[in-house]
């Protein structure tokens, strides 16, 4: 699902959804007379429709389309949760010195992740799954994935991001975390750097 105000992209992705397929006369570039197979013809025919653009099978279903509403109408909700959620793992790893960097409070952010910077990120990613702690590593830097590396990407290319991603970890983060949950994840983390 994807929602916009922007009415442009919205009827790109319109077509681009349905195989890039349009019944909009305004936008038809054939002629009535071929789209009608004879001539003399005023309109277009009701069945008429053009591909444009190379577009896509990406129409939601029915069920799709109502758990998707049923989402946004919770969407305050969670955005709220996520900042509280956010504001406590500031506070928590706030001075501590195995962070090397987190995001802080963002007006506007929407908080889908939550990522600090450690040190010995792999040390502290293997300890928390022994405590059941699902923490995750997104932001694998994409020029090195097999795919980019084809067209000549090699390490040292992006050393920003290359960095970035050597310390990167993303901590629980979701509307129903509760604050005990969020608390054992906090102290875990404390844990591990005591050792």
């Amino acid at each position: 699902m994807i929602t916009t105000n922007n009415e442009e992209l919205y009827k790109k992705l319109l077509s681009l959804r349905t195989h890039g397929i349009t019944r909009d006369v305004n936008h038809f570039v054939n002629s009535i007379e071929f789209a009608n197979g004879q001539n003399e013809q005023i309109s277009y025919p009701g069945w008429y429709m053009e591909m444009q653009t190379l577009g896509y099978n990406y129409r939601l279903t029915d069920f799709q389309a109502a758990l998707g509403i049923s989402q946004l109408k919770r969407n305050k909700e969670g955005l709220l949760r996520r900042e509280q959620i956010a504001e406590c793992y500031e506070k928590a790893f706030e001075g501590k010195p195995f962070i090397l960097g987190q995001p802080g409070k963002v007006v506007g952010h929407a908080y889908h992740l939550y990522i600090i910077e450690v040190k010995n990120r792999l040390g502290l990613y293997n300890f928390l799954r022994l405590k059941k702690i699902f923490a995750q590593v997104h932001y694998i830097p994409v020029h090195l994935m097999p795919y980019y590396k084809q067209f000549g990407w090699k390490e040292g290319d992006m050393p920003i991001a290359e960095e970035y991603y050597k310390k990167c970890i993303s901590l629980p983060m979701y509307p129903t975390l509760t604050s005990e949950e969020q608390e054992f994840v906090i102290n875990k983390i404390k844990e591990y750097y005591k050792k």
